[in-house]
């Protein structure tokens, strides 16, 4: 796509992801391909469900600089840049979603002491990319910080290890979730994805669902 209908499109998925309450507040981000092979990323500090096209900036997915800000020269890159740029690196994507939503918040807190949350026996595991419904999906969970740009090395850490090699996401205590996938497409369906099966989890743990117990074994 042109840069303009990536714009295009990060925008209606903002909007749309506000609809749903994950991006209220101003809170949460996204990103996308910019055609230069960096990233489209959406201001901080605005109203989600009002952010025009015009305002994304292009960054660097090497350094995460600015390589082109928006005509409102007000606005600020997102704070989840330095996540952003660090995942497109790592793994190979070019769209990440962040949100604040409620159920990413209370299935973070299903892990307790651990590091991670586990996912199974639900038929939506199959939307997530090379998942089956038989698949014990682990996905990693770390700590909040004071700024966003302080999770860089936890997320690296969660990247980096073996046990989280098919995980798409990462969740964050107290906070949220980052998302991604290999292009907008991919990373709108991941979120969408993952959002119920957080609500799922949380909603089977309510009630002591057996598939609820947080275990890999």
């Amino acid at each position: 796509m042109s840069d303009q209908e990536t714009r295009q499109l990060l925008v209606e998925q903002l909007r749309a992801f506000y609809g749903r309450d994950w991006v209220s507040g101003t809170g949460g981000g996204i990103c996308g391909p910019a055609e230069d092979g960096n990233l489209l990323v959406a201001p901080t500090g605005v109203h989600k469900e009002r952010v025009h096209p015009d305002d994304l900036f292009v960054i660097a997915v090497a350094d995460t600089s600015v390589v082109l800000p928006p005509a409102n020269a007000a606005l600020r890159p997102s704070e989840c840049g330095h996540i952003f740029t660090l995942v497109a690196r790592e793994r190979s994507v070019r769209s990440v979603v962040h949100t604040h939503a409620l159920s990413a918040v209370l299935a973070a807190d299903l892990a307790r002491a651990t590091d991670h949350i586990v996912i199974r026996d639900l038929e939506m595991l199959k939307g997530i990319r090379d998942l089956t419904n038989q698949d014990v999906h682990l996905l990693p969970v770390i700590d909040n910080t004071a700024r966003e740009q302080d999770l860089v090395a936890a997320v690296a850490g969660a990247l980096s290890d073996p046990r989280f090699k098919s995980a798409w996401g990462v969740l964050v205590r107290d906070h949220g979730c980052y998302i991604w996938g290999a292009d907008v497409w991919e990373a709108k369906r991941h979120t969408e994805v993952y959002h119920y099966l957080f609500s799922a989890l949380v909603a089977r743990s309510d009630v002591g669902h057996p598939s609820a117990i947080q275990s890999t074994s």
